[in-house]
């Protein structure tokens, strides 16, 4: 008898030990398998680079001691030189010319506008982007979903709107990058008090991880009395 409670307990013990190591080896795993790939895939898109800003004895140097993460590096920085570049007049010129050459080339001109318009968009929405979880009723009454505001909703479907709408996107479950767009009048978002992380974790778990409750939701509307 007391051999049978004590193999119980150690089974019972073996598995709680189990799941508490998987609990924390999975999530690390997995964040360096995909911090791995994404420095390896920008290490070797960035090598031509970096063997002809290190020159000869420099690649000898890299083959003897590799470095990982360094094409990340000068990515990082070449970036920030065109940041700096564009931001000044000269170089304003220099991004204004090459739009004006991408628009004559038809394919080109669909691919670049489409995305500029999308940078464009998160960069200058007064409504802060992704920054917001609200609950929503979809598809009908009672049932609700959550969604991460984007932007506010311009254009042509904004004149069909009455007193003002956001773009909702809608995440579907277990996988969050994908989703559908809802465009919802403004009285009919219910912001929550948790963060975009904590209502990614939820969707992924099916529900199962929830944020704290830290308060009541609040109607977007009585938000910009208060």
């Amino acid at each position: 008898m007391a051999g049978d409670q004590a193999m119980h307990k150690f089974k019972t013990d073996l598995k709680k030990n189990l799941i508490a190591g998987l609990l924390v080896t999975v999530p690390v795993a997995l964040t360096y398998i995909i911090l791995s790939f994404v420095i390896r895939s920008v290490d070797a898109a960035m090598e031509p680079v970096i063997l002809k800003v290190l020159g000869a004895k420099g690649v000898r140097w890299m083959q003897e001691y590799p470095v990982p993460g360094l094409g990340f590096v000068l990515l990082v920085i070449f970036i920030i030189l065109v940041g700096l570049f564009a931001t000044n007049f000269f170089g304003k010129q220099v991004v204004l010319a090459g739009e004006l050459i991408l628009h004559k080339i038809p394919f080109v001109r669909v691919i670049y506008t489409s995305i500029k318009k999308v940078v464009d968009t998160l960069s200058q929405s007064e409504t802060p982007t992704f920054e917001k979880m609200v609950l929503i009723t979809y598809p009908r009454e009672p049932l609700k979903t959550l969604g991460i505001v984007c932007c506010d909703t311009k254009g042509e479907i904004s004149s069909h709107t009455q007193g003002g709408s956001v773009n909702v996107f809608v995440p579907t479950s277990p996988n969050p990058t994908t989703g559908f767009l809802l465009m919802v009048p403004m009285e009919n978002l219910d912001i929550l008090d948790m963060s975009v992380e904590d209502g990614l974790k939820m969707i992924i778990s099916f529900g199962m991880v929830s944020a704290p409750e830290t308060g009541e939701a609040q109607k977007v509307g009585s938000r910009d009395e208060g």
